[in-house]
């Protein structure tokens, strides 16, 4: 894919691959100390069959990821689940640019080769251009929750 005058390629996040993945999340947090090395807990997590993680590589560097999560469904959903949007971000200086547009591409991608019934995600009140961006890709609000976690 071509964005602007710049290569990238959306590619899912494996063990051979992992230490990019490890390398971003660093930067975005800030977190100077060295890489983490890809324990049995690591490679158990991105082995879950409905963990499905992929990242924007750009020049041999990760700039961005989309964490995707199959969720399972029974009742009224006849056995057809959701996919998940658990994590979306790009580094800053690669945003605006469709990188998130093609990292939220897999979402559609995987609901339509799990037949799943829909796709969710939680976006902040606070944060306008992340609601631009999903409502730019089909998203609507479905009403207003509160994020808990314990």
């Amino acid at each position: 894919m071509r964005v602007t005058d710049m290569e990238y390629l959306i590619v899912r996040v494996t063990e051979e691959n992992y230490p990019l993945f490890d390398e971003m999340v660093r930067r975005r947090t800030g977190r100077s100390e060295e890489a983490s090395s890809v324990t049995p807990d690591i490679v158990r997590e991105l082995s879950s069959p409905d963990l499905y993680l992929y990242a924007a590589s750009v020049a041999d560097s990760f700039v961005g990821w989309i964490s995707l999560v199959y969720i399972p469904k029974v009742g009224i959903w006849k056995g057809k689940g959701h996919i998940y949007v658990d994590e979306l971000w790009v580094d800053p200086s690669y945003r605006g640019k469709g990188i998130a547009k093609a990292l939220l591409s897999q979402a559609d991608e995987l609901k339509s080769s799990l037949d799943a019934h829909g796709i969710r995600l939680y976006v902040s009140v606070d944060n306008p251009a992340a609601r631009s961006l999903y409502a730019q890709c089909g998203f609507i609000s479905s009403g207003e929750t509160v994020f808990m976690e314990k």
